[in-house]
């Protein structure tokens, strides 16, 4: 093939298609081994092919292919899970001296249902093998959505080997193992697909939100799609703890997002393991828990405490009084206005003065109710919640 040739645009990529499924599909189309396809076509023999394109393929092979298909590198890079750094993942692939640091960072510096100061600290034990937020402990099958594999023009999407999501974007219907809907296909046999609904089915919305819009508009306000990959990980998190260790408001809380779940508290877990190494049932059990916590917390039932707990109550609306016409001459409340705004703006891009401004909004504050709508006031002007402490971060051990 000419080095100015480029292969044809059919079939395109799909918005969430993971790389070696689209190469599958191109391979296919040329009747060649994907290995064959990415030496010779690309015009790079002794490029060493990993036998996993999904996690962190060679930039030149990811370059080449953008210069041959046209499709966008940035498209290209999307289509790897090393694509979503830092938006899905911190850091990819995690060693092993680094995962209780990423474990801390990614899941236990956040909180949504409880204040974290009576959460329990557990420590990552060297042989689970802790990989990352999202990524399986163990050798696990693809798995897939039945109606997509019954259409040949249909590729595979990257999300779908995390578990991370439980339905298909598209369909809205459970995923089964891929080898497993694929041989059905074959055989001929019916596949009668099985409908996500309810809790389960609006927290995997917010995530392929996420996923395609890059930001999720959650009950409280609307947040980026990195902090919401890391509000449901501290969520999942969350409801596995053991309602005895908490005090007694994350008990309450525990205990009735268990019961409404349908599910035994903790899902019968009775030794702690992070999410990413329980077994199917119960980690299924655990999306079931985390959904029904956000179900609660956006209907009023539950009161969340966690400093992401604003993104997920929409704020009370009070009536405020709209005030006299302004006057047209420039007065003293009309520069201090300027003043907030350009504070504001400077807050949403620096910790520090984001911090100032929660100190100074909440210093009159005499319960913590009263500081956590305060401080949802500034999540609702844009600021990162990450930059916004929490009572005790701020000193103000009189309200906890």
């Amino acid at each position: 093939m000419s080095a100015t040739r480029r292969w044809p645009l059919h079939p395109q990529p799909a918005p969430l298609e993971a790389l070696s499924s689209w190469l599958n599909r191109l391979a296919q189309l040329y009747e060649m081994p994907v290995t064959d396809l990415l030496k010779h076509n690309l015009g790079l023999v002794d490029l060493a092919v990993p036998a996993d394109l999904d996690v962190a393929p060679p930039a030149a092979m990811l370059t080449a292919l953008a210069e041959r298909t046209g499709v966008p590198l940035v498209q290209l890079r999307s289509m790897t899970l090393g694509g979503w750094v830092p938006w899905l993942f911190d850091m990819l692939p995690v060693p092993l001296q680094n995962a209780q640091t990423v474990f801390d960072t990614y899941v236990r510096d956040n909180s949504v249902l409880l204040a974290r100061s009576v959460g329990t600290h557990h420590v990552l034990r060297y042989k689970q093998g802790w990989a990352g937020p999202w990524l399986l402990g163990y050798p696990a099958a693809w798995r897939a959505c039945p109606l997509c594999v019954a259409d040949p023009e249909r590729g595979t999407d990257l999300v779908w080997r995390l578990a991370l999501v439980s339905s298909c974007a598209e369909h809205r219907c459970r995923l089964r193992d891929a080898s497993e809907v694929r041989a059905m296909v074959v055989l001929g046999r019916d596949i009668r697909p099985e409908p996500l609904e309810g809790p389960r089915a609006a927290l995997d919305r917010y995530t392929y939100q996420a996923l395609s819009a890059g930001r999720v508009a959650l009950p409280g306000r609307t947040v980026h799609a990195g902090v919401w990959f890391r509000l449901l990980r501290a969520l999942l998190d969350e409801v596995s703890l053991a309602a005895s260790t908490q005090n007694a408001h994350g008990k309450d809380v525990l205990q009735q997002v268990w019961q409404e779940s349908g599910h035994a508290e903790r899902a019968g877990l009775n030794v702690w393991r992070p999410y990413e190494h329980l077994g199917d049932e119960v980690r299924e059990a655990m999306l079931d828990a985390a959904a029904t916590a956000l179900q609660l917390a956006a209907d009023g039932l539950i009161t969340a405490r966690g400093r992401l707990a604003s993104a997920l109550q929409a704020p009370l609306h009070d009536y405020v009084y709209d005030g006299d016409e302004p006057s047209p001459f420039r007065n003293a409340w009309q520069a201090a206005m300027a003043a907030w705004e350009e504070a504001l703006t400077q807050a949403r891009t620096d910790p520090v003065t984001a911090r100032q401004l929660l100190g100074m909004l909440t210093g009159g504050c005499r319960t913590l109710a009263a500081f956590e709508q305060e401080r949802s006031s500034l999540c609702g002007e844009g600021i990162p919640a990450g930059f916004l402490p929490s009572a005790r971060e701020l000193g103000r051990h009189d309200l906890i």
